[in-house]
């Protein structure tokens, strides 16, 4: 009888326990937030006949502020605010290439698309050397 009970608390010792660890676990979660990095690859495309650059996340996030995305973690960043020669320039060496940039300011496209867009942003580190 006594080994019954024992095993009976060690069982619900080991469900408070896993339990616990799980509660844990989502705690941790990450969320995008203001000044976070975003890498991936950065890819450019036509609209209007103008280059228009994205960073296609390799570990997408869900935004740390709940605005219009709600439901699911971007994947896809357009990245705004390329009238800085500099910026464009390093851009179109990056097309193809894995980049990170701290995006300090950030937003939706449309809620279910999977996109947002990046309205302030700077790359991370100096730029290469060509």
């Amino acid at each position: 009888m006594a080994r019954i009970i024992v095993c009976a608390m060690a069982l619900a010792l080991c469900t408070v326990t896993a339990q616990a660890q799980e509660s844990k676990q989502e705690s941790k979660q990450e969320f995008l937030k203001y000044g976070d990095v975003i890498s991936g690859q950065v890819r450019a495309v036509q609209r209007g006949g103008e280059p228009v650059y994205q960073i296609v996340s390799d570990a997408p996030k869900a935004f740390a502020h709940r605005d219009a995305c709600k439901s699911a973690a971007p994947k896809t960043f357009h990245l705004a605010e390329t009238d800085n020669k500099a910026k464009t320039i390093r851009l179109k060496r990056s097309v193809g290439q894995k980049a990170e940039i701290v995006a300090d300011e950030f937003t939706c496209t449309v809620p279910h698309s999977g996109d947002a867009i990046v309205t302030k942003w700077r790359f991370t580190g100096p730029p290469p050397k060509n």
